[in-house]
């Protein structure tokens, strides 16, 4: 029952960070469109980086407690 419980919250994680992922992609692609704006695109492009990155731990996590879930739960 306890790892269905933390799947459960990187779960949540996960797919918060993904809705924050696409705000991140949403926010560099307004800056591209706004030619004085390279210091802007430069900072959106890095947190849109760190975010994706944040993103991909959150899958390779759920996908490992998922596993972990299922073994141990059936």
């Amino acid at each position: 029952m306890m790892w269905t419980a933390i799947w459960f919250v990187i779960n949540m994680f996960f797919v918060a960070s993904v809705i924050t992922l696409l705000f991140m992609h949403r926010s560099v692609t307004e800056a591209v469109q706004d030619p004085a704006g390279a210091a802007r695109l430069a900072a959106a492009k890095k947190r849109r980086k760190v975010v994706s990155i944040l993103s991909l731990v959150l899958f390779l996590a759920m996908c490992a407690s998922f596993l972990i879930n299922m073994r141990l739960n059936g």
